[in-house]
């Protein structure tokens, strides 16, 4: 988990877990989107169950909107990817003194235990 301040100053908590669901989120929001773009584009030049060729003509208000939104979800999508590596390549170049504290007290632990065995 990371944190992070806001420009107002209060503390913003993200997860990978809640990353990773808002990018699928948005992919799915722009996978529907675009599908509705497509309809709408058939559907406008009567190509809809229509086995004769089709020449689009015409491209409903409807198509640009959801077009829009489609672009606007994959943008929201890729935000929290490049977070989450950024994030993750700031992780690795810097130790977090607590998780070092928790192995230095596990490796303690193992060693104590080690020891105990030996004895018997």
């Amino acid at each position: 988990m990371t944190f992070g301040r806001t420009p107002g100053g209060s503390n913003i908590v993200h997860s990978r877990r809640v990353l990773g669901a808002v990018a699928l989120g948005a992919i799915v929001i722009a996978a529907i989107s675009f599908g509705i773009v497509d309809v709408s584009i058939a559907d406008a030049n009567n190509c809809v169950g229509s086995r004769v060729d089709c020449t689009d003509e015409s491209v409903p208000a409807v198509a640009v909107t959801f077009a829009a939104l489609g672009a606007l979800a994959l943008l929201v999508s890729i935000l929290p990817t490049v977070q989450w590596i950024v994030e993750a390549i700031q992780a690795s170049r810097t130790s977090n003194h607590e998780a070092d504290i928790e192995e230095a007290l596990l490796a303690r632990r193992r060693t104590r235990s080690l020891a105990l065995d030996d004895r018997f």
